[in-house]
């Protein structure tokens, strides 16, 4: 039977922030669905298109490596770590292009400093707990002693 390392408290937490960010871009996309009619009427910056999908795809993504993360899978790992600087540039690309109103205007340096705070805290953790085969420095200190008990 397989040993079956224990997921580190740290990407606990993260799964759980994920899946709060993906449950967070689905219901920015059923909000925008619902007030399609409306928002294809006003004067938008945004095609009304752009929000029920953007967030459709942005909410299947961190729910898909929540599930990943929480189920401690590599590919989720590595997958998360690609993924937090896309949706970062993606961000900066769309508050450049599109998101040109005077509240995103002001409140542009806050965003951006609270989302690289997050992305690379969430990065920090992944990076810092290892994978299920490899323990990182956020691991339990005799997992990390078994492994290199093993290596030797």
């Amino acid at each position: 039977m397989e040993k079956r390392h224990p997921r580190p408290f740290a990407v606990t937490l993260l799964a759980l922030a994920v899946f709060l960010l993906g449950m967070g871009y689905f219901l920015q996309s059923g909000q925008a669905l619902s007030h399609y009619a409306l928002n294809r009427e006003l004067p938008l910056s945004v095609p009304a298109w752009y929000p029920p999908l953007s967030g459709g795809i942005w909410g299947a993504a961190w729910l898909i490596l929540a599930i990943g993360l929480w189920r401690w899978k590599q590919w989720a790992r590595r997958l998360t770590l690609i993924v937090i600087p896309i949706q970062v540039l993606f961000w900066l690309a769309d508050w450049l292009i599109l998101s040109r109103s005077s509240i995103a205007i002001q409140s542009f340096w806050f965003d951006l400093t609270a989302r690289l705070i997050l992305a690379g805290a969430g990065a920090a953790i992944l990076l810092l707990s290892g994978s299920r085969d490899t323990p990182g420095a956020l691991a339990p200190a005799q997992e990390r002693e078994s492994a290199q008990s093993h290596v030797e």
